[in-house]
C-alpha cells in the first residue's frame, strides 16, 4: 500500500513540475513572440513581394517547376560595376598601392566598358579583341610614361597640368554615391513596373498601380536568349521574349537569366502531365529493383562457386591421404 501511494506522489510531483516549467516557459517565450511576430511578418511580406523579384525566386520540387518570378531592367543597370570599381579603387588609392592617376585611367575604361555593352552586343569574338585592346592600351601607357617617360598627347597633358586639376581618394567615393543612386532608382523602378511571374500555364505581368496582365505561354510560345557577353559577363542576363496574341512581348536585361534562371524557366517549359511523372517513377523504381537483384544475383552465383571451390580442395585432400 505504501508504494503504490509513494508512486502517485512522485507521479503527481513529477506532473506538477511540468506543468511549473510549462508556465514559465510561456511566460518567458510570449513577449519575444510578440517582439518577433511583427518583425517576422514584416520580412516574410518584403521577401515574398519585394526580394523573390530581385533575386529570381523559383518555387520547384523534384519533379517540376511551379513558378519562376523575375524583374527586367532598363540598360542603366549595366552600370553597376562603377559602384564595386570606385570602391575597390578609392581602397587602391588609399592605401597606397595604385597612384590617383593611373586609378582615374582604370576608372574611366571600366565606364567606357560599361557604355559599350549598353550600346553594342558584343560576341565572343568581339569581347576576345577588346579584351586585348583593353590590355594593349594599359601596357602602352606603362611603357610610353614609365619606360620612356613619353606622352604622344604632351600638349594636352600639359595643358591640364596648368590646370592644376587633381584626383583624390574622395572622389571615387563621391562617384559610388552617384551611381548608387542611379542604380537603385532603376531597381525601384524595375520593381514598380517591370516584375513577370511565370507558371505551368501562364506568364503575368504586373505594374503598380497600372495593371496587370495573363497570357498563356504553351498557346504562342516563349523563347530566352542571350545576345551579347558582356551582359552575360556583367549581370549573368539574357533576354525572354513572350508571343501574345497583341505580338512579342520582349522582356530584356533580365539577371541570371543566361545561368541558372535560364535553366529553370527550360525546365518549367518542358511541360510534363501527372502521368508522365508517375511512369518515370515507375521507371526509376524498376531499374533499382533489376540493380539490386542483379547484385544479389551476383553474390549468389560468387558464394556457389566459392562451395565449389571448397568441395574440391576437400576432395583433393582425400585423394592425397
Amino acid at each position: 500500500m505504501s508504494t503504490v501511494t509513494r508512486s502517485t506522489m512522485t507521479k503527481g510531483s513529477q506532473k506538477s513540475s511540468g506543468m511549473f516549467f510549462q508556465v514559465v516557459k510561456a511566460a518567458i517565450l510570449t513577449p519575444l513572440a510578440v517582439l518577433i511576430w511583427p518583425l517576422a511578418k514584416v520580412w516574410n511580406g518584403f521577401s515574398t513581394h519585394f526580394l523573390s523579384y530581385l533575386i529570381g525566386q523559383v518555387v520547384r520540387d523534384r519533379d517540376r517547376i511551379y513558378r519562376i518570378r523575375f524583374v527586367w531592367y532598363g540598360d542603366s543597370i549595366y552600370l553597376h560595376p562603377m559602384i564595386w570599381g570606385s570602391l575597390a579603387l578609392f581602397g587602391l588609392t588609399a592605401g597606397g598601392v595604385l597612384t590617383a592617376g593611373w586609378a582615374l585611367l582604370a576608372w574611366f575604361v571600366a565606364l567606357f566598358v560599361c557604355y559599350i555593352t549598353i550600346l553594342y552586343n558584343f560576341d565572343i569574338i568581339r569581347c576576345s579583341i577588346l579584351a586585348t585592346g583593353i590590355v594593349a592600351f594599359f601596357g602602352l601607357a606603362h611603357f610610353s610614361t614609365v619606360e620612356l617617360a613619353w606622352n604622344p598627347l604632351t600638349a594636352v597633358a600639359d595643358h591640364v597640368r596648368r590646370l592644376d586639376a587633381s584626383v583624390s581618394p574622395g572622389f571615387f567615393v563621391a562617384a559610388a554615391y552617384i551611381f548608387t543612386a542611379l542604380i537603385s532608382a532603376e531597381v525601384v523602378w524595375a520593381w514598380l513596373f517591370h516584375r513577370v511571374e511565370i507558371d505551368e500555364s501562364y506568364v503575368y505581368e504586373h505594374q503598380f498601380m497600372k495593371t496587370s496582365t495573363r497570357e498563356p505561354i504553351f498557346a504562342r510560345g516563349l523563347k530566352r536568349e542571350t545576345r551579347d557577353i558582356l551582359e552575360l559577363i556583367l549581370l549573368g542576363a539574357g533576354d525572354i521574349q513572350h508571343r501574345t496574341r497583341k505580338g512579342y512581348r520582349h522582356f530584356k536585361n533580365v539577371p541570371f537569366a543566361s545561368l541558372w534562371l535560364g535553366t529553370a524557366i527550360d525546365s518549367l517549359l518542358d511541360f510534363r502531365r501527372k502521368g508522365e511523372i508517375v511512369l518515370q517513377h515507375d521507371g526509376h523504381e524498376d531499374a533499382a529493383d533489376v540493380r539490386i537483384s542483379d547484385a544479389n544475383q551476383e553474390l549468389e552465383d560468387d558464394d556457389v562457386m566459392d562451395d565449389d571451390i571448397d568441395s574440391g580442395d576437400d576432395d583433393g585432400t582425400e585423394d592425397t591421404r
